[in-house]
């Protein structure tokens, strides 16, 4: 009995020892398995961080490329589309694919002015149009801000309506608008901000504004219709055979474009309004010679000045009863002389006439162009007679193509050392072309055609939006119309950077809009996309070939 029991005893002991083994063994291979779950949390965690710090690698790349001199920027192939500047960068060398960082630069591309893939390199703002400030342009027109808006692929009055009473100042609704009475009245009600917003994605809580329409099919932003995208339902009336609503009206819209409107080397640019006409003339001569400078002194102090010389001294020749013909310079006065003689007005290029500095500048220079194609009148010094001064800018556009640049460059007529909100017309899309007052289909494609993306070497005048007038696309009466609302450049700049890996996995995708209107970069915005998804196969953004 005694044996039997302690081989029992012995039997009970074996079972608890193997199922302590076996709890033991459990607990190890959950240990295990916790331990590789955790592995595999750190390494993703990591790897995402990584990502992460190459993405904003990217940003400090692009405010470096970006704050550089337009011919530093030239020299490098340029911010627009430039693969050898923004794709592929590498930051982490490494044998292995799966451990070589790198970070690239994205932006929508345009053919013939209609999106079309991706590039890489920076998208200038100031190609999109301002919300914060589309309402600017009624001042110059009545109802222009709702034009600017209609130009918009999918828009209708009733919306275009609604978000400018979404944003001006005021409680009266627009005539297919809606104000607070409106939102007030929604479950959850809420008001508009009636003033700037903070984000484009702000639309959405105007009323009739859809993410079919904000977004369009583009949900995860890289610039292509791919996946699930291509089956989205298309907002009701919206058409998009050409693509222009594939992007939605996000890729249209900004609230941050502005430009520098100072010289090329940081310094202010002389203002042509300057109380001082003293000041102001020993500014102007150095640069650009006695006769312009005397010119610009002039017209401030006479304004612009109508009179057809040829026509009046004919008339005046008649009025003198045929009392003989002169050889002389025509004496054209604004005084009535003996019975039988008739007013003349005496004509002087700008480098003849004595300004009298005694008189103030009463005339206010709206614009450079201003000065093109006018004449002015002043009283010289020491006279009391008013005499016409010629321009030195006549409205022809190959003598414009030699002095405008040079004032473009260095006057100004705003005073101002930011200017916002105005369209780029070298990179915006062809509907925002569109929008701009005066433009027709004809004159659309003739910019289209002439455009270049980047201002070249060779062409450095397109940095400015009066090319248009100087290659004879416009008339100086459409320039004058369309230059308050248009720029050839802009300062403030958006970018979306991948950070990536030549294996795949983890991708970092940050959009920045990088402000250089100010005295010193600000980095305005920094948004996180990758939510969105990953969008972008390492293959296009560029990766390392694998060897042979």
């Amino acid at each position: 009995m005694t044996h039997l029991r302690q081989r029992r005893r012995s039997g009970s002991i074996l079972l608890v020892v193997l199922v302590v083994v076996s709890l033991l063994t459990l607990t190890g291979m959950a240990f295990f398995d916790w331990s590789f779950t955790q592995r595999r949390a750190s390494d993703a965690y990591t790897r995402g961080t990584q990502a992460r710090l190459l993405a904003e690698s990217g940003i400090d790349f692009a405010q470096v490329q970006a704050a550089k001199t337009l011919d530093l920027q030239q020299q490098a192939g340029g911010l627009y589309n430039n693969p050898a500047m923004f794709q592929g960068m590498l930051v982490l060398d490494s044998d292995a694919a799966e451990l070589r960082g790198r970070f690239a630069i994205v932006a929508p591309a345009l053919e013939n002015g209609l999106w079309n893939g991706l590039r890489f390199g920076l998208e200038n703002e100031s190609a999109r149009l301002n919300l914060n400030t589309v309402l600017l342009a009624d001042k110059q027109m009545e109802g222009q801000s709702r034009v600017l808006l209609m130009a918009l692929p999918g828009m209708t009055e009733s919306i275009a309506d609604a978000i400018l009473d979404f944003i001006d100042e005021d409680d009266e609704p627009r005539d297919f608008g809606a104000e607070a009475s409106y939102y007030s009245a929604l479950t959850p009600s809420y008001a508009p901000p009636n003033g700037p917003l903070e984000s484009v994605d702000q639309l959405l809580l105007v009323r009739d504004v859809t993410p079919e329409l904000l977004y369009g099919w583009d949900r995860n932003r890289n610039f292509v219709i791919d996946g699930a995208e291509g089956a989205l339902p298309a907002p009701l009336g919206v058409d998009n055979s050409d693509g222009s609503m594939s992007l939605g009206w996000n890729a249209y819209l900004t609230l941050a474009s502005a430009e520098k409107n100072l010289r090329a080397d940081g310094t202010p640019k002389i203002d042509v309004n300057m109380e001082d006409l003293q000041v102001l003339y020993d500014q102007l001569e150095p640069l650009l010679g006695a006769e312009q400078a005397n010119f610009i002194i002039a017209f401030r102090q006479g304004g612009p000045d109508t009179t057809d010389l040829e026509a009046e001294a004919a008339g005046a020749a008649g009025a003198a009863g045929g009392a003989g013909t002169s050889d002389g310079p025509t004496d054209v006065s604004d005084t009535v002389g003996e019975e039988g003689e008739a007013a003349t007005t005496q004509s002087k290029t700008a480098a003849e006439v004595q300004i009298d500095y005694e008189q103030p500048g009463s005339e206010t220079i709206g614009s450079l162009l201003d000065l093109v194609g006018v004449n002015t009148r002043v009283v010289e010094e020491g006279s009391t007679q008013r005499v016409v001064v010629v321009t030195p800018f006549p409205n022809d556009p190959a003598a414009l193509s030699q002095s405008l640049p040079l004032l473009m460059d260095n006057l100004t007529a705003s005073g101002q050392a930011v200017v916002p909100g105005r369209l780029n017309v070298n990179q915006c899309p062809r509907q925002l072309l569109e929008g701009l007052p005066g433009m027709d289909p004809s004159l659309v494609e003739q910019i289209l055609g002439a455009r270049d993306f980047e201002v070249l070497a060779e062409r450095p005048d397109r940095k400015y939006e009066t090319w248009l007038l100087t290659e004879g696309i416009l008339t100086l009466e459409q320039m004058k119309l369309l230059m308050p609302l248009a720029t050839g450049g802009g300062d403030v700049y958006r970018a979306q950077v991948v950070g990536y890996f030549d294996a795949g996995g983890a991708q970092c995708r940050l959009e920045a809009v990088i402000d250089l209107s100010g005295l010193m970069p600000n980095l305005a915005r920094v948004r996180n996309l990758t939510a969105l998804g990953q969008g972008f196969d390492p293959a296009v953004l560029g990766v390392q070939p694998d060897e042979p």
